[in-house]
């Protein structure tokens, strides 16, 4: 787990001033950078004695981090339970199952105070049960640790220091948060972005304005890993324009990678396009996009959920055929 590769992009940057490279950690075992948090948050409850040996560990996930909690809680002895959201894909349901994980179902789209709330679900059981450990990702400190003690120092010796931006989708914070805070220890100068959709649940103007400076913290709304202090902007894309640009990158790059880790290129290619001459843009790529190829990089299924458009343009073989009749 961990020091997985810096790759540099060569045919999308054609002619941009800067440089993008690409923090592939799809190559950690569980093939996500959650590998390092999961592991992180188990170590860590063990050692202070919250985690007892044989303990249930329960946390709410949408399937990579479920992965790395499955594959800590074997290494620890401990069995697994997840909260899952309906979306949850197929493949990553059966290898859960297959690695022995309860899955439970919530949503992540309803208040705390919902029944159905996957959070709430998690940390109800945990009350219930003094056996099971809820491990409660988006808000322990040792989420973005993972990342300040591994991803950052990585980064940083992979490009000799020379990292000016750092590209990361916010998500629960973790990444952003803790890699951006190593490496603006190291150099101040460095400019960290997080990425989001439009449609994300990090699409706030209150979080935009807040790391922008233009409007106090009052109220957190958004996953307490998040860190505004950290956190230069945030830049935010149409979940349609960077699932077009993900077959775009796979057909010129050979790069597959998960729908947040394209979101990031797409807005590091954008930065490249006004940097200086040889500036280090790197964006990280959280996992593979194998898991998208039932949806998102599947011709048939982008028609049947509004996006023909982007079917035709980069799989026109597969459109329907025409009958003609007369």
């Amino acid at each position: 787990m961990g020091n997985t590769p810096l790759l540099r992009l060569n045919t999308v940057t054609e002619d941009l001033p800067g440089e993008v490279w690409v923090k592939l950690d799809h190559y950690n075992i569980g093939g996500s950078s959650k590998d390092r948090i999961a592991v992180n948050i188990v170590r860590q409850a063990e050692l202070s004695g919250e985690l007892k040996p044989g303990d249930r560990i329960i946390d709410n996930g949408a399937g990579n981090t479920a992965l790395g909690f499955a594959l800590a809680g074997i290494a620890g002895g401990h069995p697994v339970t997840i909260v899952a959201n309906p979306s949850l894909a197929k493949g990553k349901a059966d290898l859960l199952t297959f690695l022995g994980v309860e899955i439970l179902q919530g949503r992540a789209d309803v208040p705390f105070d919902d029944a159905e709330n996957w959070e709430a679900i998690a940390a109800h059981h945990a009350d219930e049960d003094p056996s099971t450990w809820w491990s409660h990702q988006s808000a322990t400190p040792d989420n973005p640790d993972a990342h300040y003690a591994s991803t950052g120092p990585e980064i940083w010796h992979q490009t000799q220091g020379k990292v000016s931006t750092f590209i990361a989708a916010v998500a629960t914070g973790g990444t952003v948060s803790g890699t951006g805070r190593y490496l603006k220890e190291q150099n101040p100068g460095v400019r960290v972005v997080a990425s989001d959709f439009v449609e994300g649940p990090n699409y706030s103007t209150d979080l935009a304005e807040v790391i922008a400076g233009t409007k106090p913290l009052t109220e957190e709304k958004w996953a307490h890993n998040i860190d505004t202090t950290v956190i230069d902007s945030i830049e935010y894309r149409t979940r349609a324009e960077v699932i077009a640009f993900g077959w775009e990158l796979a057909r010129r790059e050979g790069l597959v990678l998960g729908l947040t880790s394209v979101l990031s290129v797409a807005i590091a290619l954008d930065l490249a396009a006004v940097a200086q001459p040889g500036e280090v843009i790197v964006a990280f790529s959280a996992d593979h996009g194998r898991d998208y190829l039932a949806r998102e990089y599947n011709a048939e299924w982008l028609r049947a959920n509004g996006l023909a458009e982007i079917a035709d343009r980069y799989d026109p073989a597969a459109r329907p055929t025409e009958v003609l009749v007369g």
